[in-house]
């Protein structure tokens, strides 16, 4: 599967009840194993937006939220770890990955272009740290763009925790330059071990940086390059989705009057939302009533 395959193979696989969403889950799992390295490398390359074609909650939201599970149990893989996603969903992480006398666990983060502010809370790195269980070291991997750029609780959190926070640019440059010694790379688990616990994002990440280039050997002038490629990919993604909601609109503007009331009506879950008030309320139809008062009058009989 390549990466420009995967929001409609999604919509396809939701679309396929013969599989449950365990099932779907593992065909989008098998078809990232069969990929090739410079197509994982792709795939991280463009890794952490979520279609905006996708509602809200929707099973393809959550299906993404799995593919990007895989993604990272590849990427680990490609880096020397024996990693896997993990099945279940609830007070959990969704990845263990298995190295030299070690488990690591990760969280894999997408985010829409369309979502404004973001707090710690949608990193869960505290939650991360609690879901490591027996696992000696916990990492988070979401879009390097995504992530605040000045100061963070989640950066204060990740040297309290020992949760190493990376992104997807980081995990695709590794691969790319591969390791001088694949023992390494636990110490990119323990690199915020001896600094200040701060909010700092610059602190932060010059360390990561930092171990990152010694157990790879490649320099500074070689990240710099990838975060400025990285960048550039950004605006043909938001393109991407701009694209999307242009048709949206376009179609919108096509419409009957009649069909728009009617999917005004849908999107507001206002049927939906009278049968709640009604059941909460104790408020029945009139025939509803009626058939009561039969069924009263017949057991009084």
């Amino acid at each position: 599967m390549k990466y420009y395959q995967v929001t409609d193979r999604i919509v396809n696989l939701c679309n396929d009840q013969s599989l449950d969403f365990r099932g779907r889950g593992s065909m989008i799992q098998k078809e990232l194993n069969e990929c090739t390295k410079d197509d994982i490398i792709n795939h991280l390359d463009n890794a952490g937006v979520i279609p905006e074609r996708y509602g809200h909650d929707s099973t393809e939201e959550k299906l993404f939220a799995k593919y990007c599970d895989a993604l990272l149990a590849c990427a680990w893989c490609q880096i020397g770890l024996d990693a896997f996603p993990i099945q279940e969903r609830s007070d959990a992480a969704d990845v263990i990955g298995k190295g030299d006398g070690y488990d690591v666990v990760g969280d894999a983060k997408a985010f829409r272009l369309s979502r404004t502010a973001k707090n710690q809370k949608d990193f869960k790195v505290e939650s991360l740290n609690q879901w490591r269980k027996d696992a000696e070291y916990a990492c988070l991997v979401g879009p390097l763009y995504q992530y605040p750029s000045r100061t963070s609780q989640i950066y204060l959190q990740a040297i309290r925790y020992n949760v190493t926070i990376l992104s997807f640019t980081h995990m695709s440059f590794m691969i790319k330059v591969g390791f001088q010694d694949g023992t390494a790379l636990k110490k990119l688990w323990e690199a915020t071990k001896d600094i200040k616990i701060s909010k700092d994002a610059e602190q932060y990440w010059n360390r990561i940086n930092k171990v990152m280039l010694e157990i790879t050997g490649a320099s500074a002038a070689d990240w710099r390059r990838e975060v400025k490629e990285s960048a550039k990919r950004l605006p043909i993604q938001g393109l991407e989705q701009l694209n999307y909601w242009e048709e949206v609109k376009a179609r919108i503007s096509h419409m009957p009057k009649e069909v728009l009331v009617d999917e005004l009506i849908k999107a507001l879950k206002i049927e939906a939302k009278i049968e709640v008030i009604k059941r909460s309320a104790g408020i029945v139809e009139s025939s509803a009533v009626e058939k009561q008062e039969e069924i009263q009058l017949e057991i009084k009989s």
